[in-house]
């Protein structure tokens, strides 16, 4: 599992624990929610996010031909509100919830298949 840059912390006020953290993977850039904030730019972390209120669904079936497999398949991250994304991704660790989309690791808690799946989450948490 590859590890995160983080690009840019952004405390909600001076003194405050609460941050949009910019992070980067080398395939993507996502911000993300962060309480305690412990972070600062530049600074090299584990690739573990947290997608909390998720959704997942797979985003095929097995008896669909090749071709729309391979289209619905199309990994993507879409920003949807400040720290909600959705998008399409690789199942890496079932058992876990694990998925990889654009070179982030997101914990959704429970995926119901492996291969390709589409979600969305309200928030993303470092």
């Amino acid at each position: 599992m590859e590890q995160l840059t983080v690009a840019r912390v952004d405390f909600f006020a001076p003194g405050s624990e609460s941050a949009d953290v910019t992070l980067r993977s080398d395939r993507g850039e996502i911000v993300v929610f962060s309480y305690p904030c412990e972070v600062a730019e530049g600074d090299v972390i584990p690739n573990r996010l947290s997608g909390l209120t998720s959704e997942a669904l797979a985003a095929y079936l097995n008896d669909w031909p090749e071709s729309e497999k391979e289209e619905r398949s199309q990994e993507r991250l879409e920003k949807i509100g400040p720290y909600a994304y959705r998008g399409c991704g690789r199942v890496v660790n079932q058992a876990e919830g694990l998925i990889e989309v654009l070179g982030f690791v997101i914990d959704l808690g429970e995926v119901p298949c492996d291969g390709h799946i589409e979600f969305e989450c309200e928030r993303i948490d470092l």
